[in-house]
């Protein structure tokens, strides 16, 4: 059904170039909206969430376990709970102890961070972040920082007495 008229157009037409104008309105948008985060993004204006990148020193003995497959390391706040993402494998240190390495994001701004390790066979170690709610990036890894609390069973323990360095941890900021 089309219509000789000069001038007229059918309903079909309409809707037909309408949805082509739409079409390109939308694309236009997408692409704008792309250049803007690229842009934003490249001059660091909208960075990503940080992240603690950290290394845990384990005791001698554990250097010869496949830890990756069994160790859990999460990042306990007051506001949420993570699990860390752990790198490749075990690094050996001059003394013969492992290093387990891993990152985390920080989704929440807060001061009440734990990095919590957890073994089979072995109590839960507990290491607090001493980090602003709002840490800035850092090039270079911090000091070792040995155990805050150790964890067995239902009740949790804060490391007192002779200090234990069998496990540390050093962390950065990404």
């Amino acid at each position: 059904m089309t219509d000789t008229t000069k001038g007229m157009t059918t309903l079909r037409s309409v809707a037909v170039r309408s949805l082509g104008v739409v079409l390109m309105i939308g694309a236009l948008a997408a692409g704008a909206f792309s250049l803007r985060t690229a842009a934003l993004t490249h001059l660091g204006v909208m960075a990503r969430a940080p992240a603690v990148e950290f290394e845990i020193r384990l005791p001698p003995a554990m250097a010869r376990t496949d830890l990756k497959r069994v160790a859990q390391v999460e990042l306990l706040t007051d506001l949420n709970q993570t699990l860390a993402q752990l790198d490749g494998d075990l690094r050996a240190t001059e003394d013969g102890r492992a290093v387990l390495r891993g990152h985390v994001p920080l989704k929440f701004r807060t001061s009440e961070r734990m990095v919590v390790l957890s073994l089979p066979g072995e109590a839960q170690r507990a290491f607090k972040l001493r980090l602003p709610p709002n840490p800035s990036p850092s090039d270079e890894f911090g000091p070792w920082h040995m155990v805050d609390r150790v964890i067995s069973g239902a009740r949790s323990e804060t490391a007192r007495g002779m200090p234990d360095d069998t496990f540390a941890i050093r962390y950065r900021v990404l």
